[in-house]
Order: structure tokens, then sequence, then C-alpha cells
């Protein structure tokens, strides 16, 4: 289902609203109960520009990525009008901005963590993070003599069967550590989530646990940088569900 306000010119409209869906569709895996809404006067839409396009949207699919339910809101929006008019697909000339309200409940949170641009930055995030504890004179670790630690850290290849239990203020991550000799270490990570800036995500008081080398690891924060195309106004986490309002550039 979808709504397009533009008024006066239905033929224009029409087109417009089934090219955007087109491309939406082309954009991912999967998608129910898609709501479209297109503002903007005759001549804006006539030269090529969308003021505002509304869109909400749930159970999205996305490279992989389950999102459980979105809402965005784009603006400044320029496609190619003429071959659109002529039944070609929609394709954006220039980059505009998205801002929205993102959900993903706990089970499509870890049927994302299988995704192919997931897989390699979490594991990249729980090798750096570990290289950081150990790095870190405040951490605190148990029964590993000082001159071990860095030997083993190295010996981790990645991480795999990864879980994600989503609670008020915390989120445990459980996985397995595969080690170069082929050997598999039970591996959890339980830590707060933060913004500590609009493009900065702060894991607060990380906690990890390896219990088979009867290890632990713990400090104040650790904070990765998602990059500057990217401002999140709020975070939200809760039992069983994540909630994200953030601004993000889409480019062509």
């Amino acid at each position: 289902m979808a709504l397009i306000q533009a008024s006066r010119q239905p033929l224009v409209g029409t087109l417009l609203s089934k090219a955007i869906q087109l491309w939406l569709r082309s954009q991912v895996d999967k998608m129910d109960h898609l709501h479209l809404s297109i503002e903007g006067s005759n001549r804006s839409l006539l030269t090529g520009h969308i003021p505002q396009v509304s869109v909400s949207t749930e159970n999205a699919v996305y490279q992989g990525l389950h999102l459980t339910q979105v809402q965005l809101q784009g603006s400044g929006i320029r496609f190619n009008l003429g071959q659109v008019l002529k039944g070609q697909p929609l394709h954006l000339l220039e980059p505009f901005f998205v801002t929205g309200n993102l959900k993903l409940n706990q089970s499509d949170l870890n049927a994302s963590l299988q995704a192919p641009i997931l897989v390699p930055a979490l594991n990249e995030f729980v090798l750096s993070l570990l290289r950081s504890m150990m790095e870190n004179p405040s951490m605190s670790s148990s029964d590993l003599k000082p001159d071990q630690d860095q030997s083993w850290i190295n010996s981790v290849q990645q991480i795999q069967d990864t879980q994600i239990t989503l609670e008020t203020n915390h989120l445990i991550l459980t996985a397995q550590l595969l080690f170069s000799p082929g050997e598999l270490l039970p591996f959890q990570l339980k830590t707060g989530l933060e913004l500590a800036s609009s493009h900065e995500l702060m894991f607060v008081q990380p906690q990890v646990e390896i219990q088979t080398l009867n290890t632990e690891f713990q400090f104040s924060h650790y904070t990765i940088d998602l990059g500057s195309d990217i401002k999140i106004q709020d975070l939200i986490l809760c039992a069983q569900l994540l909630q994200i309002n953030a601004t993000v550039k889409v480019n062509p």
C-alpha cells in the first residue's frame, strides 16, 4: 500500500510513486506493509526534485540486516525525471539525508549477525576490544601471566556462533573464539551502550569472560567511530528491543 500527496498532476504523481516503490524494493531483499508519502508542488516534482518523502515499513531485510520496523523521512531528493517518465528505473542524482526511527527486536538483531556487512565488523570489534583491554593498565584480569596475554590474543582468528541478548541499558554478546589451532573457546561480553557523540558508540564498563581460560577483563569504556555519514540523535536499549533515531547520508 502506498499513499502519495501530489495534487493536480496525477500522471506524474502516479509514475513517481511507482518508480520510488520499485527503487525501494530493488534496494532490499524483503519488506512488508510499505507506506509511501510524497510531498511537493507540481513545479518541484516536474523539475526532478522531491522536497520530502516519508517511508514506513516492517520486517525489512537489507543486505542481510533484519529490521523490525523502519520509519524514514528524506528531503532534497533529486532524480532522473526524464527517464522515469519514459518508464525507466529511478536513479538518484546526488546524495541526500534521511532521518528516521529504526527498531530491531532481539530475534531480528540475532538474524542480522550473519549479514556479510556485519560479520567482519563484529570480528574486528571483538578483537580490537580484547587488544585494548590488554593494553589498558586499568583493566583487570585473572589467572593469566602478563607474558601470556599477547600471545593468546594473537592466535584468535575470528568469532562464530554469535548471539545477543538485549536487556535494559545492557547487552550480552556470547560467541565462540576460534583459535589458529582450530580450538573453540566460549566467550561472553556484557556491556552498557551509550552515545559518546552523534557518530560514536560508547561501550560502558565492558566485561569480557572466557570461562575455559578462567579469564576476565574489564575497564571503564570503549568507543567506536561510525563515520561522518551518520548522526545518531537517540539510542534506547531495553529488554529485547534496540531503538535508534538517526540521520544518515544516502549516496547515489
